[in-house]
C-alpha cells in the first residue's frame, strides 16, 4: 500500500515539476522575444502593443475583466481625442484671424496704391496739359 502511495506522489510532483518547467520555458521565451524587440526592432514593437491595445479595445465590451482592464486606455484615447479637436479649433480659429487680418491690409494696400496711383497720374495728366498749352 506505501508503495502505491508512493508512486502516485512521484506521478503528481512529476506533474507539477513538468508543469513548471513549462511555464518557466513559455516565460523565459516570451521575456526574450520582447527583450530582441524593445532592443533591436523598436518599431515592430510598437505594432505589436499597437494591436495588442486594438485587439484590447474590439473586445472591451464582451468581458467585465476586459472591459477593466482597458478602462485607463479608454479614458487616454478620449483625453486624446478632446485634445486634438481643440487643437483642430484652434487651429482653425487662428487661421481664420490671421487670414482674415492679412485680407483687410491686402485690401487696404491696394486700394491705397490705387488711389496714390490715380492721385499721381491726375498730377501728371495735368503737368503734362500744362506743358502742351501754347502760351
Amino acid at each position: 500500500m506505501l508503495g502505491i502511495l508512493s508512486a502516485c506522489w512521484d506521478l503528481v510532483t512529476g506533474l507539477l515539476l513538468s508543469v513548471w518547467s513549462i511555464i518557466t520555458l513559455v516565460a523565459t521565451w516570451g521575456w526574450e522575444v520582447l527583450f530582441y524587440l524593445h532592443t533591436t526592432a523598436p518599431r515592430l514593437e510598437g505594432l505589436v502593443v499597437g494591436v495588442l491595445l486594438t485587439w484590447l479595445l474590439l473586445r472591451r465590451e464582451k468581458h467585465p475583466v476586459i472591459r477593466v482592464i482597458s478602462a485607463p486606455l479608454k479614458l487616454v484615447l478620449d483625453i486624446l481625442d478632446l485634445s486634438w479637436d481643440w487643437c483642430a479649433e484652434v487651429a482653425g480659429d487662428v487661421w481664420e484671424a490671421v487670414s482674415g487680418t492679412i485680407s483687410k491690409v491686402a485690401t487696404k494696400a491696394t486700394g491705397l496704391l490705387r488711389t496714390t496711383g490715380s492721385w499721381i497720374m491726375t498730377k501728371l495728366t495735368g503737368l503734362r496739359d500744362k506743358l502742351r498749352k501754347p502760351e
